[in-house]
């Protein structure tokens, strides 16, 4: 019999262990958001300076990129200098996209001090069970 309830607590608590590690805490519980994927739960970060410098250094340099490409087009009509010049203006929408993704995404720091606090927790987590197999064990023993 107590066996039986020791596995039934243990099981408990693993079902509160296997909940996803990143929990949006701005979820609410309604039907429709059970129903989304897990990469519209993503939490933003606000960008520091420094990123936001760095992200303007970005545009900054595809937008000269597109420019000079031009310009090499213009001053010297040459098939290489069309297809080096087309590649790079190609290539800048999707880079101006993805460094608008890549800011928008939680920022590294953020997501490692999110995990050592879920880890934290997992290790609080196991002590209580620790804890209660050390209860339980006499119990077993009889």
């Amino acid at each position: 019999m107590s066996s039986y309830v020791a596995g039934k607590m243990a099981s408990s608590k693993l079902e509160g262990m296997l909940a996803p590690l990143l929990d949006s805490d701005d979820e609410s519980s309604t039907g429709s958001d059970a129903d989304s994927d897990a990469s519209s739960k993503v939490e933003t970060v606000k960008q520091t300076t420094f990123q936001k410098l760095k992200s303007l250094i970005v545009f900054v340099g595809l937008g000269g990129g597109v420019v000079v490409s031009a310009a090499a087009m213009v001053l010297t009509p040459v098939v290489a200098i069309f297809v080096m010049g087309g590649l790079c203006i190609a290539n800048v929408p999707y880079a101006a996209i993805k460094e608008k993704q890549i800011g928008k995404l939680p920022s590294l720091r953020y997501m490692n001090n999110k995990l050592k606090e879920v880890a934290n927790n997992l290790t609080d987590e196991v002590d209580v069970l620790s804890e209660e197999i050390d209860f339980l064990e006499p119990e077993a023993d009889r």
